[in-house]
């Protein structure tokens, strides 16, 4: 894969890995998903898995391009880029969520 491309690929495997990661809160799962239902816990343990997994392939693809001192760096300045568009991204998701309760 072109160089170019490794960072983008890092970035969305943060990315995904904190969308999981937002989807195991009770609040978010009810707003974007809209199940009254309680989250299972044996789901739970499922999706924290699957973003523990993608945290680890994240930093697994970056220190196989760009080497264990950069590509450190470069992950966990990713997993801060993708926490932030996560929490944009509920937020921005939830807010007409919650007017339609009012």
């Amino acid at each position: 894969m072109p160089d170019v491309l490794s960072f983008p690929a890092i970035f969305g495997l943060c990315y995904l890995a904190f969308g999981v990661l937002a989807l195991t809160v009770e609040r978010h799962w009810r707003d974007l998903v809209g199940s009254p239902r309680v989250l299972p816990r044996r789901t739970v343990r499922r999706l924290r898995c699957a973003a523990a997994l993608c945290m680890a392939a994240a930093l697994s693809a970056a220190v196989h391009w760009d080497g264990a001192g950069f590509g450190i760096l470069l992950w966990v300045l990713a997993l801060t880029a993708g926490a932030l568009a996560v929490s944009a991204t509920v937020t921005w998701l939830c807010r007409p969520a919650r007017g339609r309760t009012r």
